[in-house]
């Protein structure tokens, strides 16, 4: 039964549920940012990467350490040169594997105590899988539309001669451009308010990537 359904946020819905389950296992954000002590270098690291982009370029990279803790594995990871950290379950990941996430969420002034240490920022993830994994998951198309309203891109592509509609968190990118994306939450017969029309169908993804 098809049922219209109100323009919504499934990705931001997801990560709120998860930082409200983090937030009951003794976890907090702290109003100011605070420098490890003993971890200066890293901790300039990461503000330098911070001032440049609060989220990574894509959502794949390479460990460089893992820290457990609190039932959860703190993940500092490389991506494409910037470093980030994140926090998910416990995680067997080594430093040299490439993993791969899915939906996220960013906190600033997180405190993990945990590990008794505060992050500038943090993005929290349901779970981290070998990159290997996503690939088998992740579609290829072709821009031939693309439209931004309310905070998303409604983005119309060509993958293996179908037509397909995304709608992502708003980003650039330009009609006859390549992009991927992995995933998503199908829904249909929805309705877009801000840009007063109906999708037959379209599929959320928490991001694309052009390639």
């Amino acid at each position: 039964m098809n049922r219209n359904t109100s323009e919504s946020r499934p990705a931001v819905a997801l990560a709120l549920l998860m930082l409200v389950s983090l937030a009951g296992c003794s976890e907090s954000t702290n109003s100011s940012a605070a420098t490890a002590p003993g971890n200066a270098a890293q901790a300039q690291t990461s503000a330098a990467v911070e001032t440049t982009s609060s989220r990574p370029a894509r959502n794949t990279g390479t460990v460089m350490s893992n820290q457990m803790a609190g039932g959860y594995s703190y993940l500092e990871v490389d991506v494409d040169g910037a470093v980030f950290w994140l926090a998910t379950s416990v995680s067997g990941a080594k430093p040299g594997d490439r993993v791969a996430w899915k939906d996220h969420a960013v906190m600033t002034n997180f405190k993990s105590k945990a590990l008794d240490r505060d992050f500038d920022q943090i993005l929290f993830v349901d779970r981290v899988m070998a990159e290997s994994e996503v690939a088998t998951q992740s579609h290829r198309g072709t821009v031939v539309e693309s439209m931004s309203a309310a905070g998303y891109s409604y983005i119309r592509v060509e993958e293996n001669g179908d037509s397909v509609w995304l709608a992502a968190p708003q980003t650039t990118i330009e009609v006859g451009q390549s992009i991927l994306w992995s995933g998503g939450t199908p829904m249909r017969n929805f309705n877009s308010r801000s840009l007063e029309r109906v999708f037959d169908e379209i599929i959320f993804v928490s991001a694309v990537q052009g390639s």
